[in-house]
């Protein structure tokens, strides 16, 4: 009995210890990391702690191939999708994903998983799998010491994941569908009160669509706003862009008088410069 009572006694006195030891704050060996990238109409949002090789190599030894890895370290890494992409041909809806992945020296595979919340791939169940998609990886010409996970390649509708890690590098093409999204949001935009006329004639613009509605809305947005310089400018923009250079150099001129009342100077002169690069491209005067 005495021996029982000293034992406890002994556990005791350890964990007051222990609870009173000052708490250190260290260098973690896998650094955690958060990144959100815009992506299309939404965005690409990814979070995973990043290994080193610390003097070790990575794929094949410590990470074995041809087994599922967590892509990166401690708890599996995550990637959120601000809307619905494409991975593969596969539709993906939006929402937070494990990405997890089986690397091999010709082929990896990628995983999205739905289970976020497992720490590494012990409990990995595959029938909570929403998609697997192979990649052919590249070999480096030197090392790189700490894991990334990066979304490369950004354009209006495809991006690349990519993972890099020691002389290895992966890239997950992935794709989405702005185009589709944007349309209806101007549909339903046009029919309300507050109609946003010039951010909708510019994405026709830059997306290379058909203009005419661009036009309409801009004829809509120059009547409710006859003293406005923009209007006029973009008018122009649109018309020598469609090849009517009579009727852009006509809207860019009057852009440019109107502009005479325009009392801020940073506005007056870039916009000024807007004009005469209309009227340098239709063939009108400077």
């Amino acid at each position: 009995m005495k021996h029982t009572f000293a034992m406890l006694a002994t556990g005791l006195l350890l964990a007051a210890t222990a609870q009173a030891q000052t708490k250190l704050t260290v260098p973690p060996l896998s650094p955690a990391t958060h990144i959100r990238q815009d992506f299309s109409t939404s965005f690409i949002d990814l979070t995973y702690s990043r290994p080193s090789l610390r003097g070790r190599e990575a794929f094949g030894k410590l990470v074995p191939n041809g087994t599922v890895w967590r892509t990166g370290a401690n708890t599996v890494t995550k990637v959120r999708f601000g809307e619905e992409v494409k991975i593969g041909g596969q539709a993906v809806p939006a929402g937070t994903y494990a990405l997890l992945a089986i690397p091999d020296a010709r082929e990896w595979t990628f995983i999205l998983n739905r289970d976020t919340a497992q720490w590494g791939t012990y409990a990995y169940k595959p029938d909570l799998d929403v998609l697997r998609v192979k990649a052919k990886p590249t070999k480096l010409a030197a090392p790189q010491e700490t894991m990334s996970l990066t979304v490369e390649n950004l354009r209006p509708a495809s991006a690349d994941l990519v993972v890099t890690w020691d002389r290895t590098q992966v890239a997950l093409p992935i794709t989405a569908d702005p185009d589709r999204i944007v349309v209806t949001q101007i549909e339903q935009a046009m029919k309300g009160e507050k109609k946003p006329y010039l951010t909708a004639v510019q994405y026709y613009y830059n997306a290379g669509k058909d203009l005419t509605p661009a036009l309409g809305w801009l004829s809509e947005y120059i009547a409710a706003n006859p003293a406005r310089y923009d209007g006029y400018y973009w008018r122009g923009k649109l018309l020598q862009k469609q090849g009517n250079n009579k009727d852009a150099i006509m809207a860019a001129n009057k852009s440019l008088e109107l502009l005479s009342d325009q009392k801020n100077p940073i506005v007056k002169a870039e916009y000024t410069r807007l004009n005469q690069a209309v009227l340098a491209a239709a063939g009108g005067k400077k």
